[in-house]
């Protein structure tokens, strides 16, 4: 009997399988073994660990996932000062603190300046998806957007608006507000939701990432740890949340940090033929403009690497000759991207990229039939507007392709 405990205590504290993809456009699977704010340790097939850098990550996937359709049901749905939703089976505030029932059923105290907003959900909509409430995107932009004092808001006919309050207290009577000098309790089945006061200038740590549970919850972290299977994420306000594994869809170490190129819209893209045809320009385009995430021949991005292809999930297949234009989000210091001569120009090509950032060359080489793939890592601190230029360097633009593979903006 004492055997067969410790086979089942072993087998429920077994790691959970992983999907690693990595900044390389590698992916590795693996047992997670241990989660911190360095690195990640994952165990694979083979029974060899491996630890990879935080920093080099994009997502952790867990392989198999728990139906969000078995999670109980919710009451509320909370806004963090700093971004992060979560919801809950139930939550009580008083003058300086509140108390979070979660549905995982652990309950987590925090001060009453974490909170941002709260939705009320109806009794239709917690049995039903909360994200289909037709006025839940509204109701986020008007949270987030929130400073100043306490508020509540009200439903009148499809159209949310704001009374400004002082919220005393959220107890299972009710909402204890006062107007004026009135002081009432209000049934929350009759609010759509409340606000509470924020200062209007708040600075929040750099995220770690961004944590996506099954029940729709997104909690920005500047700390996650997980071992022993227990995970415990702290967002931006200092929080710390104990979170089942088994909620966990996607960890996002990019959001926020990371902006890659193909997700970034181009303020302008041009190519231009060298050579005249009697096809027009536009109808050219079509073939020829740069395309995000694929090859000219439709397929995923490859570069030869020692005789070899690699294949690349993210990127850019530039043909010569071509200009992307970008106007850049603040707070971006480096770019990153590894460039190569597309496989079926190879023996062919003869192009030259440019990186220029606000009229500056930052980085130029020929390419050649002969030139292997290159890591390029460019300062752009500063820097507002991104120049990338594919050019024919003999004068004729047949077979001039590279590629800007796992292209990307880093802070």
């Amino acid at each position: 009997m004492k055997t067969f405990s410790l086979i089942m205590l072993s087998l429920l504290a077994a790691p959970p399988a992983v999907e690693v993809q990595q900044l390389d456009g590698s992916t590795t699977n693996g047992a997670l073994v241990e989660l911190s704010n360095d690195s990640l340790e994952i165990q694979l097939a083979d029974g060899k660990s491996s630890v990879l850098p935080s920093k080099e990550i994009i997502s952790v996937r867990p392989l198999s996932q728990n139906d969000a359709t078995t999670a109980p049901s919710v009451s509320k749905e909370l806004i963090f000062a700093g971004g992060s939703r979560l919801f809950l089976a139930d939550m009580l505030v008083s003058s300086r603190n509140a108390e979070l029932m979660l549905t995982a059923g652990a309950r987590v105290e925090i001060g009453r300046s974490a909170l941002k907003g709260v939705r009320i959900l109806t009794a239709d909509s917690q049995s039903a998806d909360p994200e289909d409430d037709p006025l839940h995107q509204k109701w986020h932009e008007l949270a987030q957007q929130h400073t100043g004092g306490d508020a509540i808001v009200l439903n009148r006919e499809g159209m949310l608006t704001v009374q400004e309050v002082v919220i005393h207290a959220v107890t299972a009577d009710g909402v204890k507000i006062q107007l004026d000098d009135i002081t009432t309790t209000v049934n929350p089945s009759k609010l759509y939701g409340l606000l509470f006061y924020q200062r209007a200038a708040r600075e929040f740590p750099a995220p770690l990432c961004v944590v996506h549970l099954n029940d729709g919850s997104t909690l920005v972290s500047q700390s996650i740890k997980m071992n022993n299977g227990e995970t415990r994420v702290t967002i931006l306000t200092g929080t710390e949340i104990p979170i089942p594994f088994d909620r966990v869809t996607k960890l996002d170490f990019a959001a926020g940090n990371i902006q890659f190129l193909d997700e970034l819209k181009p303020a302008r893209v041009t190519w231009t033929p060298v050579l005249k045809s009697a096809i027009a320009v536009d109808d050219l385009s079509l073939v020829y403009a740069p395309r995000m995430n694929q090859s000219f021949q439709g397929d995923l991005l490859q570069l030869e690497e020692d005789q070899q292809p690699q294949v690349y999930s993210r990127g850019i297949a530039v043909h010569a000759t071509s200009e992307l234009l970008y106007d850049l989000p603040s707070g971006f210091r480096q770019l990153q991207m590894r460039v190569g001569i597309a496989p079926q120009s190879l023996g062919t090509c003869t192009a030259k990229l440019q990186v220029i950032g606000d009229q500056k060359i930052l980085f130029e080489k020929d390419f050649s039939n002969q030139t292997p793939p290159e890591d390029i890592a460019l300062n752009i601190s500063g820097v507002r507007r991104l120049k990338i230029v594919v050019d024919a360097s003999d004068g004729e633009d047949f077979g001039d392709v590279l590629h800007l593979c796992q292209a990307r903006l880093l802070k």
